[in-house]
């Protein structure tokens, strides 16, 4: 069976069930589509099946679609690492189908494109990916801009940390940011650095040290950003609040007390973490950007 016998009864925003892909997929069973990669022989296609809320007797992989971002978690044994890294110099088109919950059908969202991915050896290999095709019609046409053709495109390295590729960092601020905010949601499992909040319709991306003075790298390194509720967010860009590196929080001297009280700063807030790659950022937050 060819690509396009792959993706013509597929479209996108509708959803799927395996049993009902193998049937429109000619295959003998849908045990062949029962793990988190699919790839038909005698094709370019890879096909993600992602589950964020997993059966709790299977490995938990940390993996969530924030906006049009995939955060996902690579196979335990790294089985297709590689030709996932390498899918857009190859050729090959990743497409993907996600679910909130599991024993629930999947969405099909169609094409996506690899913007960051970071290898490891001991642990699941970090991927984010952007997904591009916003209709049915999209597929089968060429990508977005942020997608560099064949040899052009080139994934981050670990060495970049969750940096991503400069030549789509040069192109769009804006699916940079949303990596980078799908990120913190990572790093700080899906709530508030300070207060726990977890509704990620309230919860801001701040970089500590600010994009304008960030480098490449650091603008898309996860310990460059807090996730806070919008009064924090606000205080915190002012520099009307700022941390120590045990995570406790000093409030600027210019900042009244009486609004303290009337946006319910607690003196106790502090973050409920602090890495050690955080340690320079929030330094550096505390010396260029706090008034004392």
């Amino acid at each position: 069976m060819g690509t396009l016998n792959y993706l013509s009864p597929l479209n996108i925003g509708d959803v799927y069930d395996r049993p009902k892909l193998a049937s429109l997929w000619g295959l003998a069973g849908h045990q062949a589509i029962s793990r988190g990669v699919f790839t038909p022989t005698r094709t370019n296609l890879i096909f993600l099946f992602v589950t964020r809320i997993k059966q709790t007797c299977l490995t938990q992989y940390r993996d969530f679609l924030c906006e049009d971002v995939l955060q996902w978690e690579g196979e335990e044994r790294h089985a297709n690492d590689i030709r996932i890294a390498n899918a857009s110099k190859n050729g090959d088109e990743i497409h993907l189908f996600y679910r909130e919950v599991h024993h629930t059908p999947f969405t099909y969202h169609g094409r996506i494109i690899l913007v960051s991915f970071i290898s490891h050896a001991a642990s699941p290999s970090e991927f984010a990916f952007e997904v591009i095709s916003k209709s049915a019609s999209s597929i089968g046409q060429e990508p977005s801009s942020t997608m560099e053709a064949g040899a052009d495109y080139s994934i981050a390295t670990s060495s970049t940390l969750n940096g991503i590729d400069k030549l789509i960092l040069a192109k769009t601020r804006g699916i940079a940011q949303t990596v980078f905010r799908s990120n913190l949601l990572k790093l700080w499992d899906g709530a508030c650095s300070v207060t726990g909040v977890s509704d990620p319709r309230v919860l801001r991306a701040s970089h500590i040290k600010p994009w304008k003075d960030s480098s490449n790298e650091e603008k898309l390194d996860r310990n460059n950003g807090l996730l806070l509720i919008p009064d924090l967010d606000v205080l915190f860009d002012e520099g009307l609040i700022t941390f120590q590196p045990d995570g406790d929080m000093i409030q600027s001297q210019t900042f009244a007390v009486s609004d303290r009280r009337k946006m319910r700063v607690d003196r106790a807030f502090r973050l409920r973490h602090v890495t050690e790659e955080m340690k320079p950022y929030l330094e550096y937050h505390r010396e260029q950007r706090f008034v004392y």
